[in-house]
């Protein structure tokens, strides 16, 4: 469920401004920023009708390098099982660089499923020491985006600590499939620059009810809508680290523009200083006996962004052109 995350959570800053006529493959103006930050997992699994959590069962890596012209933005996150409940492993990895031209895509994250805690359990026992992971490798235009996507099995505990290792198996996968989907107007070539869109027009806003104007992306053959549901101002916001002041919560929805299908996260985020825009507190709740929450936490233990390592970077940028429609 952790994984799950990467399709809702790969939350902050791209650098990037509101629709114009210039910029990154549909008006999206890119200002460089180089910064990460770390968080902290705390799990919470429903027995019966009670909350049982788990704090500290994995980590979280933000991380923003770029300049004028260019920015990348990845997220990695997972669970250590050695602290997780029932030795869980989930984890995954999602990178995007966004250019004036084109923005590229690739992500991995574990595949789990189930509608129960003993279902998600039977599921992991029956892979016994497999780890089950969906690839996938982008390229969004101004007017599309192309996908292709695979799945692939890694023996042993691979977990968000190895993705070197995880490369070596995805390198080597024969079998791909490609999406395509046109890209509308006025939707963003991904997740993370939508997110950003909306938490900086509303960290920048005065008065109480501040806006967060809804914003639509597009991942692999559909385009989603982030529908804000509710925005409030939390004047101090107590976590484990301290206190942030002046913050903004808001919930979101994500929905399937052609399907329908929609699930839901809460977000709070800084609107001051070098935190404007920049999540401080994110939960979802994938299914009803489990939850999630990020933490801001720059002294958590995560494993450094694998692109900041020149070969991973190098092998990532080659496997997706191989792949390439």
């Amino acid at each position: 469920m952790l994984a799950a995350l990467l399709s809702v959570l790969a939350l902050s800053a791209t650098g990037v401004t509101a629709p114009s006529t210039n910029g990154a493959a549909d008006g999206v103006r890119i200002e460089g920023r180089n910064a990460e930050h770390r968080y902290r997992i705390v799990g919470k699994v429903r027995l019966l009708l009670v909350w049982v959590s788990a704090d500290d069962v994995g980590g979280a890596r933000l991380t923003w390098r770029g300049g004028d012209s260019s920015q990348s933005v990845a997220l990695l996150i997972g669970s250590d099982p050695q602290r997780a409940p029932r030795g869980v492993n989930e984890w995954g990895y999602i990178r995007e660089d966004v250019s004036t031209d084109s923005t590229e895509v690739f992500g991995i994250r574990t595949v789990t499923d189930g509608d129960s805690p003993e279902e998600a359990d039977a599921r992991r026992l029956a892979r016994g020491k497999v780890v089950e992971l969906g690839v996938i490798c982008s390229s969004v235009s101004r007017v599309d985006a192309a996908s292709r996507t695979a799945t692939v099995h890694v023996a042993g505990a691979a977990t968000y600590r190895d993705v070197d290792r995880v490369l070596e198996v995805v390198e080597r996968h024969p079998t791909w499939k490609g999406r395509r989907t046109a890209r509308p107007a006025n939707v963003a070539p991904g997740f993370l620059t939508a997110m950003d869109l909306m938490m900086r027009i509303s960290a920048h806003q005065s008065g109480e009810s501040p806006l967060c104007p809804r914003q639509s992306f597009v991942y692999k053959d559909a385009v989603y809508d982030l529908i804000p549901r509710a925005v409030e101002r939390v004047a101090a916001l107590r976590t484990q680290t301290g206190v942030y002041e002046h913050v903004l919560r808001t919930d979101i929805a994500v929905k399937n523009r052609a399907t329908g299908w929609t699930t839901g996260f809460s977000i709070t985020y800084g609107t001051q200083g070098p935190l404007a825009g920049v999540p401080i507190v994110a939960t979802y709740q994938p299914n009803w006996w489990f939850k999630v929450k990020l933490e801001l936490d720059d002294a958590q233990d995560v494993p450094p962004d694998p692109a900041d390592n020149a070969s991973i970077d190098q092998r990532i940028s080659q496997l997706c052109v191989r792949h390439a429609e």
